[in-house]
């Protein structure tokens, strides 16, 4: 039986790096600590079995720590996939990149790309120079998972410490450990377990975008309420030219009566999105209606993010405004996240 092929892709992150090397060397560091060394085809030949797994195409676009990476780095990789998938000559796809931005890549991917192989996003939390390094782990995994053709109904997926998360859910929740990658508002779809790739559960998708082809990027901020507040950050926005709004408000999406004048200043020069703070749980629309909770902020014309964080919810705008999107298709796009 031919063995599926797989297409690996090398962003950097802790994943490559390894201990500083000489100081004349291009991969030294001035400061000391751990520097990206180690390129996709020798992070492959660390894992054993790998060959056994899948024929792994494993190229080196970038040696970068993930805080780097772009929506223009995001957008061509994107667009590859895509192109990839759809010539029909790859069965499945991972990207390898630093955790500090991977639950942005997943999701960003997973907003663009609608194709029939599965799309893995995976990492390390530790590096090749520590004991007990998780890479070659998660690389085996997530290669598991790319080339099994059933996941791909999934979306793009997240494989850590072998589970195996949605994009949509998956985020970030501690520093250090190799368990870091966590789906609070659902728990992994699957499990990687003796060389067998599973899913339990097929999440719903939301709203598609189409890749864009404008290059400009929309100023779109991301303003996290805290207590005791008076608003001046959201009064600065107010006259930064700001395109759009991410807020992420306290609860279920209530915000300080200190911010309303702000808010509805910018509402009247972009969209601004209602999200929640506490990392799981939706947006509520109906029931408090005090100022300043989510009854009132939506009848002044916020828009609620439904169950996306933050972060997945600037990414969403961002896209839909590259894309030109009007104001009833951003609200639409976002009530696809209301479950």
């Amino acid at each position: 039986m031919a063995r599926s092929k797989v297409r690996l892709f090398l962003l950097g992150g802790t994943i490559t790096m390894a201990d500083s090397a000489a100081p004349d060397s291009a991969h030294s560091s001035a400061t000391g600590g751990v520097v990206p060394t180690v390129d996709a085809a020798a992070l492959c030949r660390a894992v054993p079995g790998l060959a056994d797994v899948a024929e792994v195409e494993a190229r080196t676009d970038l040696m970068i720590a993930s805080g780097n990476l772009t929506y223009a780095h995001a957008l061509a990789l994107a667009t590859e996939i895509n192109a990839a998938a759809t010539a029909g000559d790859v069965d499945g796809f991972v990207v390898v990149q630093g955790t500090d931005t991977l639950e942005e890549m997943a999701f960003l991917l997973d907003c663009l790309l609608d194709i029939a192989p599965p799309v893995v996003v995976t990492g390390a939390l530790r590096s090749a120079a520590a004991l007990s390094a998780d890479g070659p782990a998660n690389i085996l995994a997530a290669v598991t998972a790319a080339a099994t053709a059933d996941l791909g109904r999934a979306g793009v997926m997240v494989v850590m410490n072998d589970d195996i998360h949605s994009a949509c859910f998956v985020t970030k929740s501690h520093t250090g450990s190799p368990a870091a990658f966590t789906s609070p508002t659902m728990g992994p779809i699957g499990r990687v377990t003796e060389g067998r790739a599973t899913l339990y559960a097929v999440p719903r998708r939301g709203a598609m975008v189409n890749i864009p082809s404008q290059k400009r990027l929309p100023r779109v901020a991301l303003l996290s309420a805290s207590y005791g507040d008076d608003g001046f950050l959201l009064n600065l926005l107010a006259g930064a030219g700001c395109d759009g709004l991410v807020i992420e408000a306290f609860g279920a999406g209530h915000v300080p009566e200190a911010y309303l004048a702000s808010l509805e200043k910018l509402v009247k020069t972009g969209p601004v999105i209602l999200a929640s703070r506490t990392g799981s749980g939706p947006v509520f629309q109906e029931t408090y209606g005090y100022p300043g909770a989510e009854i009132d902020l939506i009848s002044r014309g916020l828009i609620p993010a439904g169950i996306l964080d933050g972060r997945k919810a600037k990414i969403l705008l961002t896209l839909l405004m590259m894309n030109k999107v009007a104001a009833d298709g951003i609200r639409a796009a976002f009530e696809s996240w209301t479950y």
